[in-house]
């Protein structure tokens, strides 16, 4: 079934589909981030806005998709990480996003930054997650950086373990104690690895 994937950039309007692969790939921060932050929206429906167009990082722009057939499979979304800084989280509640800071301050900056990478559960280990990562890097050398870097939570083994496979190195870690809506053990660890350019 592999075979019959195909990779794209994504398009407007899929912004919903999008969100919902980011928030899986989030692990849950974007619920703790969003959801109930306006009565009655969810996180996807926020980040479906911000997705739709072209002004944020998490825009379709800076997204690849794993496609079979019309059904999107998987999701990989990336973009300078210098364009965090330009980010100001007007709509977070301070709370929240005190609570995140350490993980959205904690960037190697000047790399390209995998926002999110998630694969639908049917087409886990398929080799599908490989090959939206390669994109990240061809996109990384072809925006002229040198290095990919990401987040993910430590106590997500499996992906921590994939990205190792792939030479990422653990930089720092982003302590972030457990709260209720968001119950990870570790703190998120950045990643990076040196993405050398093309021969």
């Amino acid at each position: 079934m592999s075979d019959q994937i195909t990779y794209r950039m994504a398009r407007s309007d899929e912004s919903g589909e999008l969100a919902r692969y980011m928030c899986i790939a989030g692990g849950g921060v974007y619920e703790f981030l969003f959801d109930d932050l306006i009565p009655f929206v969810t996180a996807v429906d926020l980040l479906s806005a911000g997705i739709g167009g072209e002004r944020y990082p998490v825009s379709y722009r800076n997204c690849c998709v794993a496609a079979l057939g019309s059904e999107i499979v998987a999701v990989a979304n990336a973009f300078p990480a210098d364009m965090l800084k330009e980010d100001n989280y007007v709509l977070l509640g301070s709370e929240r996003h005190n609570h995140v800071r350490p993980m959205l301050e904690l960037q190697d900056w000047g790399s390209m930054f995998l926002n999110s990478l998630a694969v639908g559960d049917a087409h886990r280990g398929s080799g599908i997650g490989a090959r939206l990562l390669d994109w990240a890097e061809a996109r990384t050398r072809e925006a002229g950086y040198d290095r990919l870097s990401l987040h993910v939570w430590a106590d997500n083994v499996s992906a921590v373990n994939f990205y190792k496979a792939r030479r990422f190195v653990q930089v720092s870690v982003a302590e972030i104690p457990p709260h209720p809506r968001l119950p990870h053990n570790g703190g998120s660890i950045l990643m990076s690895k040196a993405v050398l350019p093309a021969a």
